[in-house]
């Protein structure tokens, strides 16, 4: 039976620890991510921002974040700004209007939105909305800007 001086296990604790940590920390790495919304400069009211992390999430209720934005206080000259952190990796991001200020993003008896609408990407409605894949960017430590702007169908 080998026999391991104490000097040696402490080291190889510390070692252990240091690489645990380092996983631990790269999984809460979180990116920056601007994002400017053109085509609401004359407009009052409030935004709803969904953020989703998959294909199998996207337009669901299952959102990483939903944000209600006030236009009046993130209107910035003829943007509205925000700023979202959010652990790096891929996202795609719908963004309504509420025009009636009733919450929800109200459609006609097809599903075609009746409120201004938005994706990343400035992906846009073909015979029903964006997929996943034409909305997705990825967030990296660098943060970055994501320009959209609102549509009326």
């Amino acid at each position: 039976m080998r026999v391991f001086s104490q000097r040696a296990v402490l080291t190889l604790s510390l070692l252990i620890s240091i690489l645990a940590w380092q996983a631990a920390s790269a999984d809460e790495l979180t990116g920056i991510l601007m994002v400017e919304i053109a085509g609401l400069k004359d407009e009052t009211g409030n935004l709803y921002i969904s953020v989703y992390d998959s294909d199998s999430a996207w337009r669901s209720e299952e959102t990483v974040i939903g944000k209600r934005i006030s236009i009046a206080d993130a209107l910035d000259g003829e943007l509205v700004r925000t700023e979202l952190q959010l652990p790096l990796g891929d996202y795609a991001l719908a963004v309504f209007f509420d025009v009636d200020d009733n919450g929800e993003l109200d459609s006609n008896f097809m599903g075609k939105p009746q409120e201004p609408v938005a994706w990343s990407n400035n992906a846009v409605w073909n015979f029903g909305p964006p997929s996943y894949e034409e909305a997705v960017f990825t967030l990296s430590a660098e943060p970055i800007i994501l320009r959209i702007s609102m549509r009326t169908l």
